[in-house]
């Protein structure tokens, strides 16, 4: 291999094929020298599968490569069995606790590291601005730009404790555009002023301690009108390292997204943003997008059209993270904060309004359910159910935007029931339908308990309701959080975190 293929290849992380390394597989990574190895849905089974895998990966090349996974919390969270499974990082951001954000991180951390993973790409510090938005929602800690710098850092704290490198993520910020990125290009119209007082400030606060930043395939027209924030000079070299101060690996976002695959390609892109001042461009699913995006970026370096310094630049940064990399902890090593997960949703619980408790026997819950349409984590979506709390509890599920006929027959099993109803709203504010069926079972049943279980953005839709709360997510830590709060008797301590 040339040096220069060899420099290519060290500044890309790219996604493999499966959940175990074959023998062709093995023959093909042994030589090609990656950086970095991502690790997506696909490549998980379970926590010792992973673990094996992830030990594979490393042992192809000396200094060992960066196994990267996206382990955020809430639900986007490549590994599910066998670790601590945590709530959102709304429901973070609604205990008011750094303290807690620390002991998450660590617990995160522990279990990576369980699972031989160096780097996450979390937390995220992006604001959650727009209501509309479902692709940053939750994962954000909440929308005051100070407030989620510190809970960014608390976690980040955490991690690098447990030994697994920080990510932040995604500079310089996604929150005030509802559009995905997995789905195509967005744009933030805001002007700078608004931009450096407000979206920039969680980056400002973390990015002169970072060792890990991930850019935004964003258009962030104060800065730069015609290019994302992933390929752009300005605001790579500009805002990052002169304005901000950040002396970090720089990671791409996945340039297998449309916002990159559908306007200037991955291949193009990846060459784009390595000559803008990124260190080390993700190709998350495509192994031999990956071996031609480094021969041409070889080729561009061997045609005098990208520096070679700027190629050895991003290299040595990387190559300073690879040496980072510490053991893999046993798989039956202790837990540092077991329960943490449960700890934290049941924190969060927020009373908006009235009363928090109920009898589960007296109860039935009313869920408003429903598949999820994202990039974000299309491989899997949790509901977890209040009834597994709560066994004398009856459950009735209605689409997110029910018709007619399924509203009717939901507002007549909850009167044949006789019992209270407890609704798990899900983002009614998106699905009118869904919160014209609240409306009208609180005109029926005033005395019925609202539970916002995703952004509680849509708690102005429930202006007459008498009793609300929210949760800040439906997965299993926070459903069994709010168990502890509405059947358990324990206090409702969670402040929202966003402006609604």
């Amino acid at each position: 291999m040339s040096d220069l293929l060899r420099l290519a290849r060290g500044v890309i992380a790219t996604g493999i094929p499966g959940t175990a390394l074959d023998a062709g597989l093995r023959t093909r990574l042994r030589t090609a020298g990656f950086g970095a190895y991502v690790l997506f849905g696909s490549n998980v089974r379970d926590l010792a599968q992973v673990r094996a895998l992830a030990l594979d990966l490393r042992a192809l090349d000396d200094p060992e490569p960066l196994v990267a996974i996206d382990q955020e919390g809430g639900r986007v969270a490549r590994l599910r069995d066998g670790v601590e499974a945590l709530p959102s990082m709304m429901a973070l951001g609604a205990t008011q606790s750094l303290e807690l954000a620390e002991r998450a991180g660590e617990q995160l951390g522990f279990d990576l590291r369980r699972a031989g993973v160096t780097l996450d790409f979390a937390p995220v510090v992006d604001l959650a601005l727009v209501p509309e938005s479902t692709v940053i929602g939750m994962r954000a800690f909440g929308s005051d730009p100070r407030t989620v710098g510190t809970f960014g850092a608390a976690l980040a704290r955490g991690l690098h404790r447990a030994g697994v490198v920080a990510t932040f993520k995604h500079a310089p910020g996604h929150g005030s555009t509802a559009a995905d990125t997995h789905l195509g290009l967005a744009v933030v119209d805001a002007d700078l002023a608004t931009l450096r007082s407000r979206d920039f400030v969680p980056f400002a606060t973390v990015a002169p301690h970072a060792r890990a930043l991930m850019t935004a395939h964003v258009v962030v027209r104060a800065l730069d009108d015609t290019r994302p924030a992933t390929l752009s000079p300005r605001i790579l070299g500009g805002l990052f390292r002169d304005e901000w101060g950040f002396a970090g690996c720089c990671f791409t976002d996945c340039m297998q997204m449309d916002a990159i695959a559908r306007s200037v390609g991955t291949v193009e892109g990846v060459v784009a943003a390595i000559a803008a001042g990124a260190d080390c461009a993700t190709i998350s699913h495509d192994l031999d997008l990956s071996f031609a995006a480094a021969d041409r970026l070889a080729a561009e370096v061997e045609a005098g059209r990208l520096p070679y310094s700027r190629l050895r630049e991003a290299y040595e940064r990387v190559a300073s993270l690879r040496r980072t990399n510490v053991p893999p902890l046993e798989l039956d090593a202790p837990s540092p904060h077991p329960g943490i997960g449960r700890e934290i949703a049941r924190r969060a619980v927020t009373l908006v309004r009235g009363n928090a408790h109920a009898d589960p026997a007296a109860s039935i819950v009313l869920s408003f359910e429903g598949s999820l349409v994202d990039g974000v984590a299309r491989d899997v979506h949790d509901v977890a159910s209040l009834a597994t709390q709560a066994s004398a509890l009856v459950t009735l599920r209605v689409p997110l935007d029910p018709d007619e006929a399924e509203i009717a027959r939901a507002m007549d099993a909850v009167r044949r029931s006789g019992r209270r109803p407890i609704v798990l709203a899900r983002r009614a504010h998106l699905h009118r339908a869904q919160a014209r069926a609240i409306g009208e079972l609180i005109e029926r049943m005033p005395d019925t308990i609202v539970v916002s279980a995703q952004e509680p953005f849509d708690i102005a839709c429930f202006a007459n309701a008498r009793h609300v709360l929210a949760i800040y997510g439906d997965g299993e830590p926070s459903i069994a959080g709010l168990a502890d709060v509405i059947f358990g008797g324990m206090p409702a301590q969670g402040v929202i975190p966003v402006a609604c």
